[in-house]
């Protein structure tokens, strides 16, 4: 066995030799910054080991560190393994914040019907002239009383067990049903009508690539009691979908691993909202999940490995309903989950709870939706039709792959605007919570590339030129690339100031080049012009902080008047919301889905010319 001493913490762990570092902390529940998906290409996992077993350093931190780190006992986290005793210090800039992470939306209302009710029913006692089961007059009196009819086959057996002694304690109950259509209603729950004052509830959980959001709902009265949320625990085995698809296919139990890390997350979410509400977990019988597919198939513990290849055909598509306790979820003990359906290997769930939420109307004018992160997914909707594409923009726009990124945190740079006088002209910056600039997000990356296209520091091709005599004093070299600096060292939290160097804006170049080339395509199919879409949806926590001018100037988006653009923030967390609330939403969901067509971009000649025209900068 192995030990490890963490500091300025104060935690110890005991953990079997060769135990990933990377997952000895998150057993000690420490994160570690991992945005390259432990594969050391990042840097930005460093730890100070102190004492004991000090690790010879590996090529890729031979490469990322520089020589007096290195003797000072610097090292990445995702780069060793805990061999005998060690202790080591994690500098804060190591650590991830909990992010800005958008929890509001714009939402749409619904009718209040859930799929889990509660009924009051009174049942006959038994008698010499009355020989029914207890089941079986338990199910009479519903079905006289209340027009359900419910099977013996659906009771679970903790019900059945529990059931001679309600019907003794008293002849009034209280039934929990889950009735998601008509004709199929099963009991979760019957107790005596005197035990039932508890809250009847339901949580609905967006669960992201980064984030997870979960909103804790009365289905009694629809109203919203609290929300929390947090990062994906699966963020420990890599910041995008691709690093944790071959995380599970190649590390013995990394499935296993990864369905239990999002269950963790949940199930801390499910505790914070219950400590809010002054509830129990146990009033909780139904949670209601949007994702991309891959997220969903990690969650259930199905293999994604047909996600991983092409075709991409997924594993499911449908909707599915479990039981929570199966998963590992701290519910009701006879409480259900139900996922949304999605479309295809790359176009999940929460992309039918977009289009739930604010294209459910099929008959409207035409509608663009843009869900940008770091899978970007786009739908159409033109004369009742919906087309839909993914994008793969990879991380650039959640500070993945940029030099000095970061996510939406304390000190991350967020807005860069061009400030003019008579005399001079210089760009001003602002963090998040005001704080000394560290880093970098995806809307102030865009702000940044934008605002050094109009000042001619970089060109419409996206290469950087330090020709202008005024700007000179701004340019460095970062491991071999040519970097403009945005902010003064002394100005910083960083010793060679916030910069924004050559292969950073060749990332966003390759993120926005997709997700308009994407877009472009759709239309085409779609036979739409830029002039005849009414509204361009923009959905997700970047689509609701990116300045919609510094995005038209990249070209990410088109240029269009500001009014068309609709920032609607955390749509498939509203969708959710409706699906929870509503079964008939629910099965709107599922008609949707059914509607979109799903277009494939890989190999698509279209698509590949788009990219070409749309990778470069406008010339406007």
């Amino acid at each position: 066995m192995a030990s490890l001493r963490v500091e300025p913490d104060g935690l110890e762990i005991i953990v079997p030799d060769n135990t990933p570092l990377v997952r000895a902390l998150w057993q000690l529940g420490i994160s570690v910054e991992a945005p390259c998906g432990g594969f050391g290409i990042c840097g930005k996992c460093k730890v100070r080991f102190l004492s004991g077993n000090i690790p010879k350093p590996t090529a890729e931190e031979q490469k990322l560190l520089t020589d007096a780190d290195l003797k000072e006992g610097w090292r990445l986290t995702c780069q060793h393994r805990v061999e005998g005793k060690a202790t080591i210090f994690i500098p804060e800039e190591s650590r991830p914040s909990i992010a800005q992470i958008l929890t509001t939306a714009v939402e749409r209302e619904a009718d209040l019907m859930p799929a889990v009710k509660r009924f009051t029913v009174f049942v006959p006692a038994a008698s010499t002239t009355d020989e029914r089961s207890d089941v079986q007059r338990l199910l009479d009196a519903v079905r006289q009383q209340h027009g359900l009819n419910i099977t013996s086959a659906s009771l679970p057996l903790p019900v059945l067990r529990s059931l001679p002694t309600v019907l003794r304690q008293s002849q009034e109950v209280t039934l929990v049903v889950y009735s998601p259509e008509p004709e199929r209603s099963f009991v979760l729950e019957v107790k005596p009508r005197s035990d039932s004052a508890r809250p009847l509830l339901g949580l609905a959980f967006d669960i992201g690539t980064t984030t997870l959001v979960g909103y804790l709902i009365d289905l009694e009265t629809g109203n919203e009691l609290t929300y929390s949320a947090r990062l994906n625990p699966q963020v420990q085995f890599g910041d995008d979908v691709v690093s944790r698809l071959h995380y599970a296919l190649q590390q013995p139990n990394g499935l296993r691993q990864l369905q239990q890390a999002v269950v963790k997350g949940m199930n801390e979410i499910i505790s914070e909202c219950c400590q809010v509400a002054n509830a129990s977990p146990t009033d909780i019988y139904e949670l209601v999940c949007v994702g991309n597919t891959a997220m969903l198939h990690l969650l259930l513990g199905v293999n994604p490995e047909p996600i991983a290849f092409a075709p991409y055909v997924p594993a499911f598509n449908e909707s599915v309903t479990v039981e929570g306790w199966k998963l590992g979820l701290r519910i009701h003990p006879n409480g259900l989950l139900t996922t949304l359906p999605c479309i295809a290997g790359y176009i999940g769930a929460d992309t039918v709870a977009v289009v739930l939420t604010h294209l459910h109307e099929p008959d409207g004018e035409p509608i663009v939706a843009l869900d940008i992160g770091t899978n970007g997914e786009i739908v159409v909707r033109h004369q009742g039709q919906y087309w839909c594409a993914s994008a793969a923009a990879g991380p650039a726009f959640e500070g993945g792959r940029i030099y000095q990124g970061m996510r939406a945190e304390r000190g991350a740079i967020s807005q860069v605007s061009i400030e003019r006088t008579d005399a001079k002209v210089w760009l001003k910056v602002q963090t998040l919570g005001g704080n000394l600039p560290k880093g970098i997000c995806g809307s102030g990356l865009i702000d940044a590339v934008a605002a050094l296209i109009e000042l001619g520091v970089i060109d419409e091709t996206g290469r950087m030129s330090n020709d202008l005599p005024e700007w000179q004093d701004r340019f460095l070299s970062i491991n071999g690339q040519k970097a403009f600096q945005l902010v003064a060292p002394q100005l910083s939290e960083r010793s060679e100031g916030i910069v924004i160097s050559q292969r950073d804006v060749r990332e966003l170049q390759l993120a926005k080049g997709s997700i308009r080339a994407v877009t472009e395509v759709l239309l085409q199919v779609a036979g739409l012009g830029w002039d005849e879409v009414g509204q361009v949806i923009i959905a997700g926590a970047f689509g609701f902080f990116v300045n919609l001018r510094s995005a038209q100037r990249t070209g990410l988006l088109p240029p269009l008047p500001l009014e068309r653009f609709l920032p609607v923030g955390n749509a498939a967390g509203a969708g959710a919301k409706l699906a929870l609330r509503s079964v008939i939403e629910r099965k709107r969901a599922t008609e949707l889905a059914r509607k979109m067509t799903h277009v494939p971009m890989t190999g698509n000649p279209a698509y590949e010319d788009a990219l070409m025209e749309f990778i470069g900068f406008p010339s406007f």
